[in-house]
Parts: C-alpha cells; structure tokens; sequence
C-alpha cells in the first residue's frame, strides 16, 4: 500500500518536472489518469512538505524549493567540478592564485572543485576537504544563511584552534556570521592555516537557500597585492556566473 502511495507522488512529481512552466490541476488530472481526488490530496501533501509550490500565487505548480534544494545537495562532485571549471579558471587568469567551489554536504562543507595556476604545485585547497565552520571562509560563506540551529549544530562541541588567529568562542564565531550576512562576503586571515589567506562569496540560487560558494585562497603576501574590494568584486562577479550555470542545470 504504501509503495503504492509513493509510486502516485512519483508521477505526480515526474509529471510536473516535465513542464517548466508548471501545470494547473486540470492538466495534471489529465497527464496522470488519476482519479480527481486523489490528485487533489497528493497535491495538498506535496505543498505541505514543500516538494511542489504554486508559480506566482496562481494555480499553476511547479517543483518546490525543498526538493530542489535536494536535487542540488546529491549533485555529483564531477558535474559540480565540470561546470565550475570555466568559471574557475577566469579567477585563476585574473588573481594568479587558487580559486574553489564549495559545497554544503549534510551539516559540512567540504571543497567540491578548484583551480590552480600554471606551474604552481602548491594547492591550498584540496577536494573533499571538510571546512570548519570557525576557521574556514567557504565555511563562513555558507553557513552565515542558514537557520540558527543548523549553526547551533555545528558549533555543539569544542572548536578547534588550527592557529593563533583561530576564533574559537562561539559567541564570536556567530558574530562573524552576521557580519558575513552584511558584508556578502568572508574571509579567512590565516585563521585556518598559517600564511594563508582565502576570500569566499556565497553562491545565491533563486528559491533554494544557500549551498554553494566560491573562494580565492593563496599566500597572503600575494594576495595583499590587492585590494580586498577588488577580490571581493572578482568573487562576486563569479558567483553570478556560477549561479546561473547551476540554476540551468
């Protein structure tokens, strides 16, 4: 029975992915074959978990943001990586320093894809690396929108201090966050490892909440041969096109 139930919010689903402009009640009627009552109270409990949403208040539905935002979570890491990597490069040729994707994962973001400068060995961030929270600006980007308890989460035990300039009060840390929110930006000044400094934007996709964002990371002897408004304008300009490369996907 159950299986059964499931299979009906399966096609109701696959019915309303199949049009992007989204599909009124009657048209969903019509494409499924179910019966009128029992397509109304799919529909109720798909808008009550937020899987499917009306498009502009009208009776019109198209998928919703919670299933979106879970189709955007089980991206693979080499997709991710394939449509970043123009985005990436353009960082690399402009700053000549490592420039990253990261990833929200569960309760941790981890670095899903980079780039690196021609003839330079040294990588700063590698793949799969889980970011702290405290320590970490692509951490700082990301978890800076989301609710308070999934920060509470994180920060339940003890921080660890990787350097000397690590914040690990966690007053502190959520102050940082806010200051994150207001500045659109984070920044990781050898907090995380020494001699190294890293700028992150987050990543904005329309409706689905904050996952993503993207960062700059190098030597901060380097990167001091910048503005910090310049990198930041650079990182913003990335997110833009980031953004959009995922949204279409």
């Amino acid at each position: 029975m159950i299986k059964g139930i499931l299979n009906r919010y399966a096609l109701v689903l696959e019915t309303i992915a199949a049009a992007p402009c989204g599909l009124t009640l009657t048209e969903i009627l019509h494409a499924t074959g179910l019966p009128q009552g029992t397509i109304q109270r799919l529909i109720t409990g798909l808008l009550d978990t937020g899987f499917i949403e009306p498009s502009d208040g009208r009776k019109v539905y198209v998928l919703g943001s919670r299933l979106l935002r879970i189709l955007h979570l089980g991206t693979p890491t080499q997709v991710l990586d394939s449509l970043a990597a123009p985005v990436l490069q353009e960082l690399v040729d402009r700053f000549k320093e490592t420039a990253f994707l990261a990833a929200l994962t569960d309760s941790a973001v981890q670095s899903v894809a980079m780039a690196v400068p021609s003839g330079k060995t040294q990588a700063y961030v590698q793949p799969g690396r889980v970011m702290p929270l405290h320590a970490a600006a692509s951490a700082k980007a990301i978890f800076a929108y989301q609710d308070s308890a999934v920060v509470d989460g994180v920060l339940a035990g003890p921080l660890k201090k990787f350097t000397a300039r690590s914040q690990i009060d966690k007053n502190g840390v959520r102050a940082e966050l806010e200051q994150v929110r207001r500045d659109r930006f984070a920044a990781c000044r050898e907090e995380l490892d020494p001699g190294i400094f890293s700028y992150t934007c987050p990543v904005q996709l329309d409706g689905l909440g904050l996952i993503y964002s993207i960062g700059l990371v190098g030597p901060a002897e380097r990167l001091r041969r910048f503005t910090e408004r310049t990198i930041v304008a650079g990182l913003h300009d990335a997110t833009n096109k980031i953004s959009i490369l995922l949204s279409s996907r």
